[in-house]
């Protein structure tokens, strides 16, 4: 008798068009220090932006629950792609997250991410913080998008 396993994964993504150049939103991606300043939904991140490196992360998943995340970067493109993942084992939790920047022109910059979670917990995150991840990934796209528009970045 064959064992079928039901799919229990899912994704979170958001996008934006930013009027801004490419550079300068990388510049913003990429200055950890200064998250605070522009990004609510993770306030603060730490790393050495190494491949195989920790990334930790300071999330607010809502009013009242921060949680402290750490992950392993997978990938850097400068002026292109940033990805991590989670360090869990992949039968209980996978997720990769991916934030990809697209020049469109020479003053135009196109911003997407998203984060595919898959493994035996990754239903009871959707439960749990489903809402406030994507409400997180859409606050996280257009701060960045503020910010590199703005005069301070």
């Amino acid at each position: 008798m064959q064992h079928t396993r039901t799919s229990n994964a899912w994704s979170v993504q958001a996008e934006v068009t930013i009027n801004a150049p490419l550079a300068r939103v990388w510049s913003v991606l990429v200055d950890l220090e200064r998250y605070s300043e522009w990004n609510t939904f993770v306030p603060s991140m730490q790393s050495s932006f190494q491949v195989g490196s920790l990334l930790t992360m300071g999330v607010r998943m809502r009013k009242g629950i921060e949680v402290k995340s750490v992950e392993t970067i997978t990938a850097i493109e400068p002026h292109h792609l940033l990805a991590w993942k989670t360090r869990s084992p992949e039968w209980f939790l996978q997720g990769e997250r991916f934030q990809i920047v697209t020049e469109l022109d020479a003053h135009t910059t196109q911003y997407r991410t998203q984060e595919a979670f898959s493994g035996i917990f990754a239903p009871v995150i959707k439960i749990l913080f489903g809402k406030d991840l994507q409400r997180g990934f859409s606050a996280v796209a257009h701060g960045l998008k503020e910010r590199a528009e703005s005069d301070a970045s």
